[in-house]
């Protein structure tokens, strides 16, 4: 009798369990990725409020600074790249929601998550938010900031997206 004949039974049971192991595994996280990148985007002008996900957004402000430019020297940033900040107004309905922000080029093929503050020497305002609060009760302002080449900062775009409201995610111009 060979291995493969003597193993059959184990050898199907971990073709079964192996897949359904890694699905597992995964979770939530992965499908809300897919989900978020195969999903409906809902283009927004800066400074329009849109209903979002339970909440009002409004990009209030946004701008960039490059490496080269005067000023820039006390950033951190590496030659051709630039920091490209954001401010969203951020109104909660009747529970806070989550979200989560990038940056993307105009194809939508390059994406760039929030820089953290190893990456630059920035801090938020002392009454502004670096991230969607989840126990936020009025309304409040959501500063980020992305370091990205300098050939994607004329055509990019944020994009916000909040598990809840997936597959739809909003889409603003900068």
């Amino acid at each position: 009798m060979s291995w493969i004949t003597h193993n059959r039974w184990y050898l199907v049971a971990l073709a079964i369990v192996a897949p359904a192991a890694v699905l597992v595994a995964l979770g939530a996280g992965w499908f809300s990725y897919v989900e978020a990148e195969d999903g409906r985007p809902i283009p927004v002008e800066p400074g329009d409020a849109i209903e979002y996900a339970g909440a009002s957004w409004v990009l209030t402000d946004s701008g960039s600074i490059a490496a080269e430019d005067d000023g820039a020297e006390n950033l951190g940033l590496l030659p051709g790249t630039s920091l490209v900040f954001i401010e969203v107004e951020v109104t909660p309905g009747s529970a806070a929601p989550d979200c989560t922000l990038q940056l993307i080029d105009a194809p939508g093929v390059r994406m760039w998550s929030p820089a953290s503050y190893s990456d630059v020497d920035l801090e938020a305002d002392e009454d502004a938010e670096t991230y969607c609060s989840p126990d936020a009760e009025g309304k409040y302002t959501l500063q980020s900031w992305f370091v990205v080449p300098d050939d994607a900062v004329a055509d990019s775009k944020l994009r916000l997206w909040s598990r809840d409201a997936l597959p739809d995610h909003l889409v603003v111009s900068l």
